[in-house]
């Protein structure tokens, strides 16, 4: 073998080598690249799962906070809660709110005032 067939040789393997680190690198690159990507992708679909538990449970606060709100504005129960308080109130209405007449006072009510 000549020097020139050696010499030859030499750079086409040193080529081919260079061709596949280089090939290698790249596919070792695209690799990490796609476990990152995968990684990342599983931490948001984790944090959308937290997010959407939160909304779910925020949601069934709104729902039953709405409930009792509209029990508690009914007529019915407005009526038993001012019997129950004894506000004065005779009935409740959705158009009006009648008072119940003026009680008299009793000598002890007199005196509790007089000593205010």
């Amino acid at each position: 073998m000549s020097r020139n067939q050696i010499r030859r040789t030499n750079e086409v393997g040193g080529t081919q080598l260079v061709r596949f680190l280089l090939g290698a690198g790249v596919t070792t690159s695209l690799v990490v690249v796609f476990v990152l990507l995968h990684v990342t992708n599983i931490r948001a679909a984790t944090e959308l799962k937290k997010l959407q538990t939160a909304h779910d449970r925020m949601d069934d606060l709104v729902k039953s906070a709405r409930l009792q709100a509209e029990r508690l504005r009914s007529p019915r129960h407005l009526s038993e809660r001012s019997a129950e308080m004894n506000l004065g109130l005779v009935s409740v209405s959705q158009l009006e709110i009648v008072e119940a007449p003026a009680r008299r006072a009793s000598t002890a009510d007199i005196a509790r005032e007089a000593s205010r």
